[in-house]
């Protein structure tokens, strides 16, 4: 199947960078605290699972079993993630002078914590994640039977599960709680690359791997909306007795993945390269665009529209990270069409360009 053929997956992945934005604003906080949390802080937490179990998907469906190939493919993913990383992290340093992160309190350790780990802004520990994730995730494929991989990955989660949502359930046990707090002087939460991502990418690597079910999109779509159903009573029922530490990882969120992406795959869209050059960038840059949404408010007086409305807020934010998403990839563009001849020039044998002088 062609690259063309999962335009559900260009479309989901759209879907849940705004969710990621909803996440970071509480759309509905100026009309209901309940279903603001319903929706900013269960509803957002399957978005960065759909990232994860979509990358392992279009991953593992390249690579053929062919070592030398496939070395070469993971690498060059693992590559273009790290530039990116990098990208991020530059753009994002004027920032972290604004909010006070390069303080005397910065050290060397916390500096290298912040960028294997924890992100060196708070939505950028994504993409360390996902390095990391994919390495143990490429490294247990290429070792393990694939439902060895699963069960793996899933111990993986149990031990993050008990250092955030489930964090209270051990947190008094006299022999989990040190190991728990030693590990949180390396990262601050176990939604990271060694234990939240995994879980996530096995199961990507899995639906590449192994034919899908014959389930109708109706089926998926109530399996869908069933687990999604059991997350939400999973998540008040935690906040409500006060267990977690963080509140990325749910037991259900897992399900609840699993029964989407397959829904998307049966979604009748076209496939949309411009989603899915948006997407990232909407990823990065929409913290940015808060800044720029509530600076903007502030100077021309209009607190009450686009800060006090979290709605009006929310649509403003994501218009204007779409925008400078449209930007950067048109930017991107000119760029590499600039650089093709340079690298042409390059690269061509002296013996050729004479043959092309001719």
């Amino acid at each position: 199947m062609s690259r063309t053929g999962y335009g559900g997956l260009d479309w989901l992945k759209f879907a849940a960078a705004l969710l990621v934005v909803a996440n970071h604003t509480s759309p509905l906080l100026s009309y209901s605290a309940t279903g603001d949390f319903l929706v900013s802080n269960l509803l957002t937490r399957i978005a960065v699972p759909v990232f994860f179990m979509t990358a392992g998907f279009l991953l593992f469906r390249k690579l053929t079993g062919n070592p030398l190939t496939d070395r070469k493919a993971v690498q060059g993913y693992l590559l273009k993630i790290v530039k990116l990383y990098a990208i991020a992290i530059v753009l994002y340093i004027p920032l972290n002078l604004y909010t006070g992160y390069f303080s005397d309190s910065l050290t060397a350790y916390s500096v290298i914590k912040d960028i294997v780990f924890d992100g060196t802004f708070y939505h950028l520990w994504y993409l360390p994640a996902l390095l990391i994730g994919l390495l143990i995730t490429c490294t247990m494929v290429r070792f393990l039977p694939m439902n060895a991989v699963l069960a793996s990955a899933a111990l993986l989660y149990t031990v993050g599960l008990l250092g955030d949502s489930y964090y209270g359930i051990m947190h008094n046990s006299s022999g989990l709680t040190p190991i728990y707090e030693g590990m949180f002087k390396v990262f601050d939460y176990t939604r990271n690359g060694l234990f939240y991502a995994p879980i996530y990418l096995a199961m990507g690597a899995s639906a590449a791997k192994q034919p899908s079910p014959a389930r109708k999109p109706t089926a998926n779509a109530a399996m869908f909306a069933g687990s999604l159903g059991l997350m939400f009573a999973e998540g008040m029922l935690l906040h409500s007795s006060g267990i977690p530490r963080h509140d990325s990882m749910y037991v259900f969120a897992i399900p609840a993945t699993y029964f989407l992406f397959q829904w998307s795959m049966q979604w009748k869209v076209p496939a949309s390269k411009r989603f899915r050059e948006w997407r990232t960038w909407v990823y990065i840059l929409h913290p940015l665009a808060i800044v720029l949404v509530r600076g903007a408010a502030k100077a021309a007086h209009l607190e009450r529209l686009f800060i006090s409305n979290s709605l009006l807020h929310f649509a403003a934010v994501c218009l204007l990270s779409i925008g400078m998403s449209a930007f950067s990839v048109w930017l991107l563009a000119i760029i590499r069409k600039l650089k093709a001849p340079i690298r042409m020039w390059i690269t061509t044998p002296v013996d050729k360009w004479i043959t092309l002088r001719k």
